[in-house]
């Protein structure tokens, strides 16, 4: 198993929320002040461009930039900060924390007939990108610091879209990712996504890989995996790293981790926290 409108009208009421433990989420529809409409509550979630964002906010009214956390394959936007110390460390550094629910999705830039159906309901990285481009209109998020951590196939959507908004992120950080779909022909996740990779070679290859447009990646960027990672094989990083590393050009730094004793589990994604904070604290001193 893999680890897996926002309308431009204007807005006639906003319910109240955090009457409750766990707020609910409100399609919001145009905001222009966020810091006076939802800044003084702790977290909360809203629907933006149909996917529910689960947003803490730093208790300094001095946000210093914005955190977008992406979760693997079939966990929750909540699973990073229940499972591990990263949204706390954030907000104490005075980043908020923006974690989008993406489901079972693997970052596909659109479906295609053979895409199993259940599948095909889950965000593509299309409405992704807008969705974080209608934060930064609207509520004025990812105007000062964006950094960006992903694990798993969250890694896998670190790269893509580091690689279509190449000037968005001042670091990023991918963990136990899977970056080169072709050199895994027989995964059952891409195979339901793409189709047979026997009958559709060249999708495969062109299409949502982010090895091949690795040229596109200007991010600086941390890759970490574990070796003994039995879901995605952690060649997956290594490669991907080095392919980035041999790009002509390249002024943006490259930093790769491999734990021979890690898995692919919190344990480990926990254990990177230190060494990714450090590498995004270099970015945006």
């Amino acid at each position: 198993m893999r680890h897996q409108y926002f309308s431009l009208l204007a807005i006639t009421s906003l319910f109240l929320m955090h009457c409750q433990a766990k707020p609910q989420p409100i399609q919001i529809q145009a905001i222009k002040d966020a810091d006076t409409v939802i800044s003084h509550r702790h977290d909360t979630s809203i629907i933006v461009n149909g996917i529910e964002c689960y947003i803490q906010f730093p208790e300094s009214k001095n946000v210093v930039g914005d955190l977008l956390l992406l979760p693997g394959w079939d966990f929750s936007n909540r699973k990073w900060c229940d499972s591990s110390s990263v949204c706390k460390t954030a907000l104490l550094k005075g980043y908020r924390v923006v974690a989008p629910q993406m489901g079972r999705s693997v970052y596909a830039r659109s479906y295609f007939p053979e895409t199993r159906k259940d599948l095909s309901r889950f965000p593509t990285l299309p409405q992704l990108d807008s969705a974080l481009e209608l934060l930064k209109k609207e509520l004025g998020f990812f105007k000062r610091k964006n950094l960006i951590l992903g694990l798993s196939t969250g890694g896998r959507g670190v790269a893509l879209i580091c690689e279509r908004k190449p000037d968005w992120f001042h670091a990023a950080a991918a963990l136990s990712g899977d970056y080169n779909q072709v050199s895994m022909p027989k995964d059952n996740l891409m195979n339901l996504v793409y189709g047979p990779y026997a009958g559709h070679t060249v999708r495969w290859k062109q299409t949502d890989n982010p090895q091949t447009d690795a040229n596109k990646l200007n991010t600086p960027i941390y890759l970490g995996h574990g070796q003994r990672d039995r879901i995605v094989p952690h060649t997956q990083t290594i490669d991907f790293a080095h392919t980035l590393k041999a790009e002509k050009n390249r002024m943006s730094e490259v930093v790769l981790h491999i734990n021979p004793a890690a898995g692919h589990d919190f344990n480990y994604w926990r254990s990177e926290l230190p060494a990714v904070w450090k590498f995004f604290e270099k970015h945006t001193n």
